[in-house]
């Protein structure tokens, strides 16, 4: 049988989260990695309004978001293991995690990268691609650049307004450590909120496991900022999630 193919851009943390959650979950798929503009032409053949990826088309039925992804995926495993998709809770602390954190650690980390240092972005975007869309990227890198800074509405101050939310996320989330408890959701197994939250703060703390540990540089102010977050529970529990999971 044909494998579900998974577009995503490799630099994304939440195209991360839909790798990870497929492969816990022992669902099989085959990664498509796209540059960007493309993501969208092929996100529109598709059927879908938007282009933003993960996205995963498995024959005729195409599934768009890190959340729907590993929703549709563990109802297909047959591993026996489950990360809570269907409980109200963990869907409502994992939407939190990923329009809050997810969102501002990403323009919290383009503001200073891409604005200041975009050298050390594009070789991490040029990732598996194919040689001849490694060169359109390269030409069209500037394009790319300011479109996306445009379009994420990217700068000094948005950056520290979006440091600013990430640490309101991170006590939070350390709240919710400090009973204790192992995983975030308090059961005895990990689930979509650990999940969540690892690789959406996994470029913080490059841990050893992620694919892009070696990779990606963080900027000077922001690798100043996480040097001092990195003993936060929830960044230690990020890093033992991958410890123990990926």
């Amino acid at each position: 049988m044909t494998k579900p193919k998974l577009y995503l851009f490799t630099i994304s943390h939440y195209c991360e989260k839909a790798c990870w959650g497929l492969e816990y979950l022992g669902v099989d798929y085959e990664p498509v990695v796209v540059m960007p503009g493309e993501h969208i032409t092929i996100a529109k053949q598709h059927g879908l309004k938007r282009g933003s990826v993960p996205y995963l088309v498995d024959g005729d039925h195409v599934v768009q978001g890190s959340d729907q992804i590993l929703k549709w995926a563990e109802a297909r495993s047959t591993n026996g293991k489950s990360l809570d998709c269907d409980n109200p809770e963990a869907v409502e602390m994992e939407q939190r995690i990923d329009h809050l954190v997810g969102v501002h650690v990403r323009r919290h980390y383009y503001s200073e990268a891409l604005v200041e240092h975009s050298s050390t972005v594009r070789p991490v975007f040029m990732r598996g691609l194919s040689l001849p869309n490694r060169i359109k990227l390269w030409l069209a890198w500037s394009v790319i650049r300011s479109k996306m800074i445009e379009g994420m509405d990217l700068g000094k101050e948005q950056g520290i307004e979006s440091g600013n939310i990430v640490v309101a996320q991170l006590d939070w989330l350390d709240s919710l450590l400090a009973d204790g408890r192992q995983f975030l959701l308090g059961g005895a197994q990990p689930s979509v909120v650990d999940f969540s939250a690892a690789s959406l703060l996994a470029p913080y703390v490059s841990p050893p496991e992620h694919s892009l540990a070696q990779v990606i540089t963080l900027p000077p102010r922001l690798s100043e900022q996480v040097a001092v977050w990195r003993t936060r529970p929830t960044l230690q529990h990020v890093l033992s999630m991958y410890k123990a999971f990926r």
